[in-house]
């Protein structure tokens, strides 16, 4: 009976989440101030975050008491609130003053919104994939979660203007609820925000030692995960490095700007196919692949731009009038360190990450290399066994030669 009212309510949240995410996509599309960094994060974020409620309740279906399923429906819940203040904001015209009671209270909401989304990937690393601690140990993260959440809700309370976003490029009112004193709390903040920082860096250790003391499906849940958590790091922090906060420019900036603020579906995605289960293949080569060419796009980047700059100098030309035969010549450097940097860079990583399965290749490589050579067919049968036992390591092996 819990179960079936637990899957009622997990109906209800997931219904008024999707409905609150529509809604503030709506009002931020008819807005008419829409050139904002801020507009276009939280516009691109009410869309995607349907995902977030939508993949709560396929896991609170199947597993309604799973706190990972009802994190899920929480964080489309914030989501939505912060978003919806957003719209209502930005629809009015961006104005300070002249709100209703129910505004002043939505659009006040938005930075409770916002400490409640920080706060919930902590929750989702110490409780992925079945949602308990990894021991009675990291409970005493709880009360620091806790804590660290009171010291900033305290902050919400502060007299004077509320600003809600990067450089005042957000929500700016008088605060409402602003009854304390902005230097009696403010030492508070940076307590809170490095507190965060620090159980963040705890729960990803907790992954650590799960995927190590786990067995084999739960670290291939986990790997879906850190696949998923790593593409949604790469993918938020890179505008923020290598483009600014402005979506002026052209449209390959703004294409990136969207992929960055979209990174939450591929959380979603990770978490959900490592829940649920479905389709769980092996993805070591999609993580090696990733691992890869990540660090082969950043060498080529830096051996690129350190060849421009040295040729420019060597030319003597400002950066503003680039030889066009350095750029032709950095290209063609570039296109022929691709393949071997490549190679360089996976047998890395093969030796350091993936040694079981270097080693098994290496086998392979070197019986592709005995079969070539040997014409003995006594020596020949013998390699293919041992070659067979050291990659797929079978219980027993027999081998049958067909005679003429």
């Amino acid at each position: 009976m819990i179960n079936v009212w637990l899957r009622r309510i997990a109906w209800g949240v997931a219904i008024y989440s999707v409905l609150a995410l529509i809604i503030s996509a709506v009002l931020l599309f008819l807005a008419p101030n829409r050139t904002s960094i801020y507009w276009l994060w939280n516009q691109v974020t009410a869309i995607v975050t349907i995902g977030a409620p939508v993949l709560g309740l396929i896991i609170l279906r199947k597993q309604p008491r799973h706190p990972i399923g009802w994190l899920w429906l929480l964080w489309g819940v914030a989501v939505s609130l912060r978003t919806l203040g957003v719209g209502v904001y930005y629809l009015g015209g961006s104005r300070s003053t002249g709100y209703s009671a129910l505004v002043y209270f939505l659009l006040w909401s938005t930075e409770l919104s916002n400490l409640t989304t920080v706060s919930l990937p902590s929750l989702l690393m110490l409780w992925f994939p079945h949602g308990q601690l990894l021991s009675r140990r990291w409970r005493i993260l709880y009360i620091w979660l806790f804590l660290a959440n009171a010291a900033l809700f305290l902050n919400l309370f502060q007299s004077g203007t509320n600003w809600n976003g990067n450089n005042g490029d957000g929500i700016v009112i008088n605060n409402p609820y602003g009854w304390l004193a902005p230097d009696s709390v403010s030492f508070l903040a940076p307590i809170g925000f490095f507190s965060l920082v620090f159980i963040m860096i705890l729960a990803a250790v907790s992954l650590v030692l799960r995927y190590r003391s786990s067995g084999q499906l739960v670290r291939l849940q986990l790997r879906w995960f850190i696949l998923g958590g790593f593409l949604y790091i790469i993918l938020t922090l890179y505008p923020t490095f290598f483009i600014g906060d402005t979506i002026t420019g052209t449209g390959v900036n703004l294409l990136i700007f969207i992929l960055s603020f979209s990174a939450i579906l591929l959380l979603c995605l990770a978490v959900g196919i490592a829940i649920l289960r479905y389709r769980l293949y092996d993805i070591d080569v999609i993580i090696r692949r990733t691992l890869v060419y990540t660090i082969l796009t950043a060498a080529l980047g830096l051996v690129y731009f350190g060849t421009v700059v040295l040729l420019q100098t060597v030319v003597g030309r400002s950066a503003a009038e680039q030889s066009p035969l350095v750029i032709v010549f950095s290209t063609l450097l570039i296109a022929a360190l691709f393949n071997p940097l490549r190679h360089r860079i996976q047998a890395f990583i093969d030796r350091r990450f993936f040694r079981q399965k270097y080693d098994a290749a290496q086998t392979l490589t070197n019986f592709a290399q005995t079969a070539r050579d040997e014409v003995e067919l006594n020596k020949l049968s013998a390699v293919l066994i041992n070659a067979v036992e050291e990659t797929l390591q079978p219980e027993q092996i027999s081998l049958w030669i067909k005679s003429k």
